[in-house]
Parts: structure tokens; sequence; C-alpha cells
């Protein structure tokens, strides 16, 4: 038995449900939290959630919002499920309440932001609309045994609602399910290795070929009914958020939040880096960036995941010896370097279609206040940074 097998094999086998990943709907909760029922104490919240795309079109949006009834978090027994539906419906609250008038707001007001930091601390994400509450919870199954899948699911909360609104969130989350077959096999390689299996290794390198070209053949979908237009000035605008953003320089005030003493926050805005998918890819595969300011936001967008998905991620960074093993293996049994290449190769085409996407969806939009085609919504120089992404994913093919 090799070294890389010896090291692999000295702890427990990686087991799915730990962190709430599914082999069925990998990141996806196996049921939506959007069907949650919530105590008859949120009935105004979730009136108000319910009726945001009514609601935004009146420009008027802030003077309902504010006259939501304060829920007392801390006195009101809410399971897992209610909460990410909870979190969810504040999310979009804060989010109408900064970006849905002519010009951004400096404060929450206490009856949203106090609530929503309570639900955030009890969910260990930030008081801000995230990619899990954005993508990954905002779903219904429409037939229970039938795929998640465009077709058989359909969006819960909205800003303005529409087609296109409607079928950039849904591409996410069908991403999402065509994932779990990858993510199911991970134990299978990291056991694989742990008992110098060659076999084992290439049957789950199969499946994953298998599951990233479903994700990049739905990832090609985007266009079928998403206009670039609609999306720049529909459904861009709400999703930023407070760092790095011109528009609101020194960040948001979360009005009677005593932790945040009345000093600005900076979070940063929805964006699919959020995603806990590519970042295990990148994890299984030993696939590495340079330690810059790219790498350092990567890492921060973890912080923005739920938290048992982070720890799956560093998780499999801590077991992974996949490459190493690979390399060690490939001139007897060819085939693993071959589907090796052939993974790193899919993951390359995924971001640079990513990169296509970002181009005409943003870059290419004419420029407008709070919605800058440079600055993503993550606060980042977006196309630098997935240029970059690429680019090193590419490096890591083998010869």
């Amino acid at each position: 038995m090799t070294a890389i097998a010896l090291q692999a094999g000295s702890v427990h086998p990686l087991r799915l449900e730990d962190y709430e990943v599914s082999s069925e709907t990998g990141f996806l909760p196996k049921h939506s939290p959007a069907e949650a029922q919530l105590p008859d104490i949120f009935w105004q919240v979730e009136k108000t959630a319910t009726m945001l795309p009514k609601l935004m079109t009146t420009r008027k949006i802030r003077p309902i919002i504010e006259n939501i009834f304060k829920v007392d978090v801390e006195r009101t027994k809410l399971d897992q499920m209610q909460l990410r539906r909870a979190m969810q419906m504040y999310a979009y609250l804060t989010h109408a309440y900064v970006w849905g008038e002519a010009t951004p707001v400096k404060v929450l007001p206490r009856n949203i932001a106090v609530p929503f930091y309570q639900i955030s601390q009890k969910l260990g994400r930030p008081p801000v609309l995230s990619y899990a509450s954005y993508a990954v919870d905002n779903w219904v199954r429409i037939h229970e045994t039938e795929p998640i899948a465009i077709g058989n699911i359909t969006i819960w909360q909205n800003f303005l609602g529409g087609l296109d609104e409607d079928w950039f969130i849904l591409i996410h989350i069908e991403i999402e399910a065509k994932a779990a077959p990858a993510l199911a096999v991970i134990p299978n390689i990291l056991e694989g290795i742990a008992q110098d299996d060659t076999t084992t290794v290439i049957a789950a390198l199969e499946n994953i070929k298998t599951a990233w070209t479903a994700i990049n053949t739905t990832m090609k979908r985007m266009t079928e009914a998403c206009d670039p237009y609609i999306y720049y000035n529909r459904v861009r605008p709400y999703i930023h958020a407070w760092k790095n953003n011109p528009a609101l320089p020194e960040g948001l005030i979360y009005e009677g939040v005593e932790a945040y003493d009345e000093e600005p926050q900076q979070f940063r805005g929805e964006t699919g880096a959020q995603s806990a998918i590519v970042p295990t890819m990148d994890a299984l595969f030993n696939i590495t960036h340079q330690n810059d300011p790219l790498w350092e936001y990567l890492r921060e967008m973890r912080d923005y995941m739920p938290p048992k998905h982070r720890d799956f991620i560093q998780e499999v960074e801590k077991r992974s010896h996949l490459r190493d093993f690979v390399q060690s293996h490939m001139d007897k049994v060819p085939q693993l370097k071959d589907l090796y290449n052939d993974c790193i190769s899919l993951i390359e085409q995924f971001r640079t279609q990513h990169l296509k996407f970002a181009a005409s969806y943003i870059h290419q939009q004419t420029p407008k206040f709070n919605n800058d085609t440079v600055i993503g919504t993550g606060g980042t120089p977006f196309m630098e940074y997935l240029k970059k992404h690429r680019d090193e994913n590419s490096q890591h093919l083998l010869t």
C-alpha cells in the first residue's frame, strides 16, 4: 500500500449525511424550506415577501416594510427548515428595502434588521441575501416523485418576478441537482485511494464525468429564457449588497443590532461563487489557486454558505490526494489520467461558459447607477477573476 493510501486510510470514512449533503439531491435539501410553515407571528412578514413582485412596482416599498411587525425571534421556536424560510424572507425584504426605490438607503430599520440578524446567527451565515437563500432553498417540486429539474420545479420567492428572473434561478437549482451524482462518489474515491484500488476510483471518476457533462448541458440553457438585457436591468440590481459597492461605500447600518453598535456592515452580494459545487471539485481534484486577492475572495465566499457545506469542502480538501494518486498510477493505468483530465476539462468548460455569460449578461450592457458592469454582485472585478479561475483550472491537466 502506498504512503498516500496509508495517510488517506487513517481517518473514518466520509459520510455525506454528516454535512447535509445528499447522494440524491447534492447540496439541495431533500425537501424545500420554501414550503415550511411558519408561526402566525410571521404572517405580516410572509405576506409582504409573497407580495414583493407587486409591491416593488409601486417604487414605494419602504413605508410598507417599515410597518412590518418586529418579530421576537429569540422567543419563537423554529426548526431548521423554518429558520431557512424566514432567512429567505428577511433577505428579500432587506434587499427590496435597500434597492427598491430610486436611490439606496444606508440604514435598515430595526423591525427587519434585528430579527434578520438573529435568524442569520442561528444559521451561521451573514444577514444578507446569499446563494443559499436565492437558489438552494428557493424551489418547490411540482410532482414529488419526479426529479428536481426544470419542468418540475417552480421558484418560490421573487423580487419582480417574470420568466427571466425565474429561469436564471432555475438554471442554478438544476445545476445543483445535476451535481448530486458527482458528490455522491466522493467517499468512494477517498476509500479507493485508501485501499489503493484503481478500479473504484475509475468508476467514481466516470460518474463525475457524466455528472459534469449534464451540468454543462444545463448551464448552456441559460439563454433559452433569460435575456441579457432583462437580467441586467430587472434581475441583477436587487442581488447586489454592500461590500466594495460604490453605491454604499461604507456599507449598511443594521439599526438596533447591538453586536454591530450602529456601525455600517459590509457584506458581499449573492453570487454563484457561494455555491459549494466548484469549491468541492477544486478540493477533490486538488486544483489550487495562487494565494492572492482572488484566493482570499474564494475563501471569503465560504462564509456565506451553510456551515455544514463549508465544513464538507474543508474535509474534502484535507482528505483528498487524488492528483497524487493518479500520478502514481497513470503509467500502468492510463485510463486514470484520461478520466482525471476529462473531469478537469469539463470543469474548465463550465468556467469558460460562465465567463462568456458574464461578458454578454453584464460586461457588454450599458452601465447604470447601482449596477456596475465591471464589479460583480460579489463586489469583485468579475471578468478578471473568472478568467483567472479558468486559467488556473486548465493548468492542472496531467501530461
